[in-house]
């Protein structure tokens, strides 16, 4: 029996341990430890340049290590951050001596070191295999040149060309990685390039979507979907999400094919049926020249126009409005009876309708295992990256 339940309300973790002050480093400049600041308050630098009132252009040079910290600014930092005056008045002085000075290879070797490890999360990559062991940093900086795709190492492209189309108020966004969710992106990128590519069918993949939540209920319906969007040409694989990107899924196209990605960071049945019917609505509504990418973090909610209708016509698809209004009157004591008899109704699977009422908080988060299993052994082993 599932009974609505009191949600305890949410309760932030303010404990950051010894690493919430900045620690001085000799090879990094001021700038560095401004983002690490904003990194642990989930700042952008709109929000640092309100909460200081310093300019964007101003801050960015500061950010960039180009611009010199003065005795106002760091009283600025100081008050904003909780340390001294004189700890950033140190770190500047400290990093400009060292520029000044001569670089030992061991120290070019660490600053090599920094400037990839701040723009990818490495250590995850090496754990998925993504790329391999190396003995130094030029060895790295070699791997990370053909992850890319580049001619040399520059990671202003990332900040030109790949970052601007990240939602500004997305996660992904807000973190000081932001770049992290790139990377995830040109890996998918890869992955998508090595799969058999169909002719896409703008007219089969619709016809698909209307159908979406009869597939939910079928036997193998999950297997049987991914094969008919294969048959639409639609590509579709897992790809896990790496660190700090907090990703759910993707779309974009791949060359004339459109892609859906699904991370499995939520492993239930009802999180992956909106996530490919989220990314689903992306390719039919929005993907363009001016859009080239979605990258999705549906935990948080919509945060534009875009997403919210994205997730209106995911829901639609889904039933969410039928499944509501349904059990509206009986979700104050609403039994696994009930459930079941919405399902059959209107032909969705009871995960779908446990899950839809747990994030409208009719009921309790803890009733999602019901009817769910780890979706990702419903799927084919062939669309798990991990064995492209």
């Amino acid at each position: 029996m599932l009974k609505s339940q009191i949600i305890m309300p949410e309760v932030k973790n303010t404990f950051m341990g010894e690493t919430s002050k900045p620690r001085p480093a000799r090879k990094f400049g001021p700038g560095y430890f401004v983002r690490e600041q904003m990194d642990y308050r989930n700042w952008t630098q709109d929000d640092l340049s309100e909460v200081t009132g310093i300019t964007i252009k101003h801050l960015n040079r500061i950010l960039k290590d180009k611009q010199p910290v003065t005795l106002e600014m760091a009283k600025i930092f100081a008050g904003v951050f909780d340390t001294s005056p004189q700890y950033w008045m140190n770190l500047d002085a400290n990093y400009r001596l060292w520029l000044a000075g001569e670089k030992s290879v061991k120290e070019i070797d660490a600053d090599l070191r920094a400037k990839i490890y701040e723009r990818m999360p490495v250590k995850d990559m090496l754990a998925k295999g993504w790329i391999l062991p190396f003995a130094n940093a030029q060895e790295l900086a070699a791997q990370v040149i053909v992850f890319w795709g580049w001619d040399k190492l520059d990671f202003e492209v990332l900040d030109n060309s790949y970052i601007p189309f990240l939602p500004r108020k997305s996660e992904a966004f807000n973190q000081f990685n932001a770049s992290y969710a790139i990377t995830w992106y040109r890996k998918a990128i890869s992955v998508a390039e090595q799969f058999p590519r169909p002719a896409y069918n703008k007219g089969k993949l619709e016809q698909l979507f209307d159908a979406l939540h009869n597939y939910t209920i079928q036997k193998d319906g999950i297997s049987r979907f991914i094969r008919d969007l294969s048959e639409a040409g639609v590509l579709f694989f897992v790809l896990p999400h790496l660190q700090k990107t907090y990703l759910d899924g993707a779309a974009f196209f791949s060359g004339t094919n459109p892609v859906i990605v699904y991370t499995g960071r939520y492993k239930r049945i009802d999180n992956f049926w909106f996530t490919v019917a989220h990314e689903i609505a992306h390719i039919l509504l929005h993907l363009n020249e001016k859009v080239p990418f979605v990258l999705d973090n549906l935990k948080d909610g919509a945060t534009s126009e875009m997403e919210t209708e994205a997730n209106n016509l995911a829901a639609e698809k889904l039933k969410h409005p039928q499944i509501l209004q349904y059990l509206e009157s009986y979700t104050h004591y609403l039994t696994t009876q009930k459930v079941e008899e919405c399902s059959a109704e209107y032909q969705i699977h009871p995960a779908v309708v446990i899950g839809k009422l747990a994030h409208e908080k009719k009921i309790s988060y803890s009733n999602q295992g019901l009817y769910n299993e780890d979706v990702l052994r419903l799927i084919p082993e062939r669309f798990l990256s991990w064995n492209v």
